[in-house]
């Protein structure tokens, strides 16, 4: 079942399960294939910087703070750009540090709803601000780039290699594609080169994804997002898709290149939490459902619906030590239906049950907010009436006898009666006391011709 935590049991979670999650995060196939592909080492002063934004990244999630506040980010982006890691790439190392996180969560049963939607928000934002910075490092090194093309073209060739890439003209027809864009899509080089690129569009694939992706790149801005894309067989994959437009000395595009990677595998994970956490929390709200519903049969009458007597009494001790405490009055009232047996031997006992039923919405309708009404057993009822003091009871004991004597109940010809017994709490009173001598009040009122109100002797 899912735990839910609190921000401190979070944040002690985070710390406690931290080097599993870098662990997790740098032996991700993902994570080690982007290394492999900008030769980016793994050397002791490399694999400290990732961990120390990997620390970075957990804080904010720990804390739900911003990137900003994490200086350390600046070095992690610049080590990337000097090894001509592609923002598809940043974005990619984003997603599965996100995904160990969530991972780590879910197997010690803590990822809720909430949980996840609070992570997937944070992590956007984390995305968009290092996107952001990592432009702005890439265009503060243009010049030394420049100075080092051949680097630049070794690293072109080998990003050919080990991403799916192609190329489009202006107008979104295929120029290029790779060896990889072929064997992902299932297509010949010939069946794809002078074919527009929707040859590969899912169905599925919302138009509305399709227009913003034009109107950044015609804006002569790089696109970037996931795109679920269809191979010849029909099926599907999915991939983190950057587009990118090629200008001309004149700042015209001349063509588009894009580069992808597989991420099926990660987006179908992904959606299997997706599922077991819905499966789960459809679980936690009938659990909760069958808790109150339990609770409710504990602790109310089944017929009438009011308080039980077990319940009564775990009030009754509370109110009394309230009562004492705060040197207040406190009264009760025991109620008896006259001659109930006459009725249940006169017109069964589906008429005493509905008689019952009846009496208890009426009188539960008349007494005070705070008050506590229970049914006591058989035709008695019980009302513990806080802040009251004996006339006050009085008063309201025979307001509730007048108002049965009064009503016409359904199966009986003739109208009933109740027999009511008052006590107030003394400063020596225990729970048996006080109930014992509203008790005597209730017989000295049967004894003395029934439907009348007696009060206990004080």
């Amino acid at each position: 079942m899912i735990k839910i935590i609190n921000t401190q049991e979070f944040s002690y979670f985070l710390r406690v399960h931290r080097n599993e999650i870098i662990k997790r995060w740098m032996d991700k196939s993902e994570v080690q294939n982007v290394l492999h592909r900008h030769s980016l080492p793994a050397i002791e002063k490399n694999t400290h910087l990732f961990y120390q934004f990997c620390d970075c990244f957990i804080s904010v999630i720990e804390w739900g703070s911003t990137i900003t506040e994490c200086q350390i980010k600046i070095d992690f982006l610049q080590l990337l750009n000097n090894y001509n890691v592609t923002t598809a790439d940043l974005f990619t190392l984003i997603l599965i540090l996100k995904s160990s996180i969530e991972q780590v969560i879910f197997e010690n049963g803590n990822l809720s709803f909430a949980l996840q939607s609070e992570i997937n928000s944070l992590t956007l934002a984390m995305a968009n601000d290092l996107a952001s910075n990592f432009e702005t490092i890439i265009k503060s090194n243009e010049n030394y780039k420049s100075e080092n093309s051949n680097l630049l073209s070794e690293y072109k060739k080998a990003v050919d290699l080990s991403n799916i890439v192609s190329k489009t003209n202006p107008k979104g027809v295929i120029t290029y594609v790779n060896d990889k864009f072929c064997e992902i899509s299932g297509y010949t080089r010939d069946e794809l080169i002078g074919k527009p690129h929707n040859i590969i569009r899912h169905p599925d694939m919302p138009r509305e994804a399709f227009k913003e992706l034009w109107d950044t790149i015609k804006m002569k801005k790089s696109w970037n997002g996931i795109v679920t894309n269809m191979k010849k067989d029909g099926s599907q994959y999915i991939v983190d898709t950057t587009i990118i437009p090629i200008l001309d000395v004149d700042g015209d595009v001349v063509e588009y290149i894009a580069i992808r990677h597989d991420i099926t595998e990660l987006e179908e994970t992904k959606q299997q939490l997706r599922n077991i956490n819905k499966a789960m929390k459809h679980k936690v709200d009938e659990l909760y459902s069958m808790t109150n519903s339990l609770e409710k049969k504990v602790y109310k009458d089944n017929l009438t619906g009011i308080n039980n007597r077990e319940n009564f009494e775990n009030y009754f001790d509370i109110e009394i030590a309230n009562a004492k405490q705060e040197d207040q009055s406190l009264s009760l009232l025991i109620l008896d239906i006259d001659n109930f047996k006459l009725i249940n031997d006169t017109y069964g006992h589906q008429a005493g049950d509905v008689i019952l039923i009846d009496i208890a919405t009426l009188i539960g309708t008349k007494i005070k907010h705070g008050d506590i009404f229970a049914r006591w057993g058989g035709e008695e009822f019980v009302i513990l009436t806080p802040t009251t003091n004996v006339d006050g009871a009085y008063a309201l004991a025979e307001h509730l006898r007048i108002l049965i004597q009064n009503h016409s109940f359904s199966y009986v010809e003739k109208n009933l009666t109740i027999s009511i017994g008052v006590a107030q709490l003394q400063s020596d009173d225990t729970k048996t006391t006080l109930f014992k001598r509203a008790d005597d009040a209730l017989y000295k009122a049967k004894k003395m011709g029934r439907n009348r109100v007696e009060i206990g002797k004080e």
